[in-house]
């Protein structure tokens, strides 16, 4: 059930990230990831754990993870 809800929020995270300066390339500094695995997650296709970690990493540093507007 997480990772269904997980995996469409997810589609609608990139948008606003993106229009508050979170490109892939500084997503992927503040991480210390590559721009890869910000793509990936962006676009639900890491582990159901992996994501979990990276939505906890973002919101440690401050980063506000919008809510869909469908939901």
């Amino acid at each position: 059930m997480a990772e269904a809800v997980l995996t469409v929020g997810l589609s609608y995270l990139e948008p606003p990230l993106i229009r508050h300066g979170y490109t892939g390339k500084v997503l992927s500094e503040l991480l210390n990831i590559r721009v890869s695995e910000v793509n990936s997650f962006l676009h639900a296709q890491l582990p159901p754990g992996r994501t979990q970690d990276l939505r906890d990493q973002m919101l440690k540093i401050g980063i506000i993870l919008y809510a869909s507007e469908g939901n």
